[in-house]
């Protein structure tokens, strides 16, 4: 289930701009927006209905079917889009990566029976039928049956955005992002549901309940408090990174070396949610990264100080709670998210921050390729390349490539890969014969001074 979770979250985030592109024309030229336009406002419509369902179509079917997979996927769902009257944005999300595994499927159980020469001719005719026979089937089945279940959905929604039990999403929202499951959460669950009600009601409390940097923010404000003055520079940059970089990853190493503090993010989640929900304020579109400074700019002009508010009593009351936790554990804490361990590479002048995974010295060849990766692949491994790509060059090394990759998405010629610790059990069932270091913090720039360090001497010695 969490891979199937992986890859419709893979599929939302990749046109991601697309939703932003129709948040921002909805704040600048919508009917609540800072310059309202009639006629610039009319082509968000069209972006929910056409663009966005065809463009998520596309990339579900080219994830199993290339791209045929891709085109059969887009002709099908104009069936789907053509049955209901709203936008099929769920509907795209689900089906498509069904409908490329089936070009893909075919395409294979065909090629053997084509003639050599018309091979292109042919398979671009199967993919044109199989595509026109999903497309009426979408039309005249599945599309009426999706458009009641979204109405239903929809009804669901809104009777829950207005009820007492929309806060309590906290207690699942919050555990689940620190376990990594943030992305999974916002572009997988939240934002397609969020889309749909945006485009219903102009925007969407849905988008606050996981993007929300308060909790965390004060997490960290916490232990910037109860930290020594050595630790302070770093925890004010991790602070920094997660609430306006909007990278939300960097928190919980600090949370899940000492896990009471999940009732601060929860109670943070809760008085956030409630507070919102209070003031009836919401966003046009979703905020990723959960930066604040996109929050704001995506919020309607009369909600940015309500949202602002929201955020910060959030972050207040995780603060609190946090600093409570803090305090009274004993023995005294270090502001490190996670303990030491040694380096083995093979000198006495070790490296303490790096933990590497199960690898002997020995196994550790020369050094060309690595490869930074967090679950989704997104904000916090883009963020860890971009550092490691500084660092290598003022280390002045040269022909090292450094890219960013999911878990599911690693390249087979990874010479090195880079990991947030807490992810290193599920990366190394998957991948036992690539060298694998897990940090404490894909933010701690002091490690990636141990990445350079170990590249530097293993390039050496070979």
């Amino acid at each position: 289930m969490n891979r199937i979770g992986r890859i419709y979250s893979s599929i939302v985030f990749q046109n991601i701009s697309i939703i932003i592109a129709a948040g921002i024309l909805n704040i600048l030229f919508g009917a609540n927006g800072w310059k309202p336009d009639a006629v610039i406002s009319s082509f968000i419509d069209p972006i929910y209905r056409y663009v966005l369902p065809l463009m998520l179509a596309y990339t579900g079917g080219k994830l199993f079917g290339g791209h045929s997979g891709g085109i059969v996927a887009n002709v099908a769902m104009i069936g789907l889009i053509m049955a209901s009257d709203m936008p099929m944005i769920i509907g795209a999300i689900l089906f498509s990566p069904l409908i490329g595994w089936l070009s893909a499927w075919v395409g294979r159980r065909t090629q053997d029976y084509i003639p050599i020469g018309s091979e292109l001719l042919i398979a671009n005719l199967i993919d044109a039928l199989l595509g026109i026979g999903l497309m009426l089937i979408g039309y005249f089945l599945i599309g009426p049956l999706m458009n009641e279940v979204l109405k239903h959905v929809n009804n669901g929604l809104v009777m829950l955005v207005g009820s007492a039990w929309l806060p309590f999403l906290s207690l699942i929202i919050e555990p689940a992002k620190v376990m990594f499951l943030n992305n999974l959460i916002n572009h997988g669950i939240v934002a397609p549901f969020g889309i749909q009600q945006a485009r219903e009601l102009g925007k969407s409390i849905i988008f606050l309940v996981e993007a929300n940097p308060g909790p965390g923010f004060g997490v960290l404000l916490a232990y910037l408090m109860t930290s020594s003055k050595e630790d302070k520079p770093s925890l004010r940059g991790t602070a920094g990174i997660q609430l306006f970089g909007g990278i939300h990853e960097v928190y919980f190493p600090y949370i899940l070396m000492k896990p009471a503090l999940f009732f601060a993010v929860i109670a943070g989640g809760f008085t956030g949610i409630s507070f919102f929900q209070l003031f009836d304020v919401g966003l046009v579109s979703t905020a990723s990264p959960g930066s604040i400074l996109l929050i704001l700019f995506l919020a309607p002009q009369k909600d940015i100080l309500v949202i602002f508010a929201g955020i910060g009593l959030s972050a207040a009351v995780s603060c609190l709670v946090a600093h409570f936790i803090l305090v009274r554990s004993k023995p005294k804490r270090s502001g490190a998210p996670m303990g030491s361990l040694n380096l083995p590479l093979n000198q006495k002048n070790e490296r303490p921050s790096i933990m590497i995974l199960d690898e002997q010295p020995a196994l550790l060849t020369s050094i060309r390729h690595v490869t930074v990766s967090c679950d989704g692949g997104m904000a916090s491994s883009a963020m860890g390349a971009a550092i490691l790509r500084r660092k290598v060059k003022e280390a002045g090394l040269a022909h090292i490539q450094i890219e960013h990759r999911s878990i599911d998405d690693i390249p087979s010629n990874t010479d090195l890969i880079v990991i947030q610790n807490q992810l290193k059990k599920r990366l190394n069932q998957m991948r036992q014969s690539i060298p694998i270091i897990g940090l404490n913090s894909l933010s701690n720039i002091q490690e990636y001074d141990d990445i350079i360090f170990l590249i530097t001497n293993r390039n050496q010695s070979k």
